[in-house]
């Protein structure tokens, strides 16, 4: 289904002004990949700051985590009043409580440094603006949703795409170092060596 500007402005408009009430039971994030160390990984919430926690690699040892910790459990909150685009999946938000008394519960945004080509998922406490929205395919696979073609001049509006950019890497945010999960911007590799890429599947529990 082709898009005009202005209705993908509208899907713009509805999906960041969307209250997402629909909360899914519970699930761990699992990495598949080529990568024998890699492959097999869940994802932990790692701590990047105050209330702030990236996605860790729950078994690889890092600077700042030397040590495997237990896998995270999250939810996926879809809109009541977001349609579902003709020729995608359904759009919503990465969520998850931070252990504290009471739980922080907390929503998946990504960190852009302008100096590198890839961004850094971190947890943030509530929902807003800046919240990524995300969806989960057929098989469970977490992806990113876009609309534009940008390999045209101009680019121009498209059918829905899914996008599976996400790679395994060491990073380095406010002090803290772990090998984390992180999107690429565009189709290359992340520049940090060792990236390696990934599959996020969700395997409820």
């Amino acid at each position: 289904m082709k898009l005009t500007t202005a209705t993908i402005t509208l899907a713009f408009v509805a999906l960041t002004s969307a209250q997402y009430d629909v909360e899914s039971k519970d699930f761990r994030l699992v990495l598949s990949s080529k990568d024998s160390t890699v492959n097999g990984q869940t994802l932990s919430a790692c701590h990047t700051g105050a209330a702030i926690e990236s996605l860790c690699l729950s078994g690889k040892p890092s600077t700042s985590k030397p040590d495997p910790i237990a896998a995270a459990t999250f939810r996926f909150n879809t809109s009541s009043n977001v349609e579902t685009p003709s020729d995608g999946d359904v759009p919503g938000i990465l969520t998850y409580k931070l252990n504290a008394t009471p739980p922080i519960p907390s929503s998946l945004e990504f960190f852009y440094d302008p100096i590198t080509n890839y961004a850094l998922p971190l947890l943030f406490p509530g929902q807003g603006a800046d919240t990524q929205t995300l969806a989960f395919d057929s098989k469970n696979l977490l992806n990113k949703q876009g609309y534009v073609n940008y390999k045209t001049s101009p680019p121009t509006a498209g059918n829905t795409t899914a996008y599976y950019r996400w790679y395994a890497c060491q990073t380095y945010f406010s002090g803290y170092q772990y090998v984390n999960l992180v999107w690429a911007l565009g189709e290359g590799k992340p520049e940090t060596p060792g990236c390696a890429k990934v599959d996020v599947k969700r395997v409820f529990i």
